[in-house]
């Protein structure tokens, strides 16, 4: 039988007895009279039966699973709700298949274990976990990701925030994790292992403790087959903390390595491992740390070393003793010579400014050169004074360069075989893109 309890209420004043509640029967479309007692139960069962089993508030430590052996294993396809400050007393925890732990903030939600032990981690899980505004904090290891058991483990974690927290733990092989508008307090020691697809931050803050250790950590045996990119947010490191360390042996893809809009500050070290000039690596619009381009610059200033001409009208590379900018980066330098060992194929300008003598009244023709060939578009000519006076001309143009590719400048003198004496050169190359 199909029931739908109401009852009437007639005024404030009105004793309620047995007779004033009803049911509406569905089946006979009637209403009938029914008890208190039995109508309570009624609506008993019927309220239990309406309330989600999967999703779970959690208040004290008493509303999760009984731990066993200080384990709180956490049932599959359940949402845990945390509401308040939940101390697990020495447990931990380890996530089920689709777990999911949330919060109504970081300020409020916050997740902790009094008396857990050193190098314990106070979450471990070998699946999927969603996190959304929780806080763990004051403990020595926070997590625990084994990400190569029930692959492909994906952590999407939002308004996740560490506190107090001097080892945060390891994640060793996911597909992702994607980190957004968290915050790592005082805190540090967050390592990555494995292979990782991507790991993603934006819109987040990083305070070290100012102890030795990393607070961002790609490991050597990491493998990140996407890309490890930070976005829009602020590390603060200080003492012998370092920001962001990625082991010269970890294996990133070209350009996979992105630092874009970071406030550094501080001034501890900020990163390490990798540079800003590996090809692994793309640093732009950062503060405290220099960003990546592709650029060269040499010059040679009094140059007495004569260009020896041939022929009249042919083009030879400029000789002489040059000297790189320190400035340099994804270029190699040797004399009159800026080869390209950025591994994507880019766009470039090229530009330069030489002061020679020759005898007098003689044409002289400048160019670029593009491994050893000469740019026809770059050309532009000068004439030495009848005094012997030196002159002084610039060329650029734009090429394409890839890898190994490489830059000269050559001349010619269209009037005679004269020798030619470049006293001063000063060439420029940098990417458009």
């Amino acid at each position: 039988m199909s029931k739908t309890p109401y009852f009437i209420q007639y005024n404030e004043n009105t004793t309620i007895t047995d007779s004033d509640f009803f049911y509406f029967d569905n089946n006979t479309d009637t209403a009938q009279t029914i008890s208190y007692s039995d109508l309570k139960t009624q609506l008993e069962v019927e309220l239990t039966s309406s309330v989600s089993t999967d999703f779970v508030f959690i208040n004290q430590k008493t509303d999760l699973p009984t731990a066993v052996s200080n384990v709180i294993t956490l049932e599959d396809n359940i949402t845990y709700y945390f509401t308040t400050t939940v101390d697990l007393t020495g447990d931990r925890l380890v996530g089920g298949e689709n777990t999911v732990i949330l919060g109504s903030s970081s300020e409020n939600s916050r997740i902790t274990s009094t008396g857990l032990g050193v190098g314990v981690p106070l979450f471990y899980t070998e699946w999927t976990t969603p996190i959304r505004h929780v806080t763990f904090q004051d403990v020595d290891t926070a997590i625990h990701i084994v990400g190569n058991v029930n692959p492909p483990v994906a952590l999407d974690w939002t308004g996740v925030n560490f506190l107090n927290v001097p080892n945060i733990g390891l994640i060793d092989t996911c597909d992702n994790w994607i980190y957004s508008k968290g915050a790592i307090l005082n805190s540090q020691n967050l390592q990555f292992s494995g292979t990782v697809g991507t790991v993603g931050v934006d819109n987040s803050i990083f305070v070290g403790t100012g102890s030795a250790g990393n607070i961002l950590d790609i490991l050597s045996t990491c493998t990140i087959t996407r890309r490890f990119r930070l976005i829009y947010s602020s590390m603060v490191v200080f003492g012998s903390t370092v920001g962001v360390n990625v082991d010269s042996s970890a294996t990133i893809p070209v350009e996979g390595y992105i630092l874009d809009t970071i406030n550094f500050s501080a001034g501890g070290t900020y990163t390490s491992g990798v540079a800003y000039t590996d090809n692994k690596t793309l640093f732009v619009n950062n503060k405290g740390v220099i960003n990546s381009a592709e650029v060269s610059n040499y010059y040679m200033f009094n140059n007495t070393t004569s260009t020896t001409i041939s022929s009249s009208g042919v083009a030879v590379k400029i000789l002489g003793t040059t000297t790189p900018n320190a400035i340099n980066q994804k270029f190699t330098h040797a004399d009159n010579k800026a080869t390209y060992v950025g591994a994507i194929t880019r766009d470039f300008q090229v530009s330069a400014t030489a002061t020679f003598t020759s005898g007098n009244n003689q044409v002289i023709g400048i160019y670029v050169a593009k491994n050893g060939t000469i740019i026809t578009d770059s050309e532009m000519y000068a004439t030495t004074s009848g005094s012997g006076r030196a002159e002084s001309i610039h060329i650029q143009t734009i090429l394409q360069m890839a890898e190994n590719d490489y830059i000269e400048i050559f001349i010619e003198n269209s009037t005679s075989s004269t020798d030619i004496t470049v006293e001063y050169l000063n060439v420029i190359t940098k990417s458009l893109n």
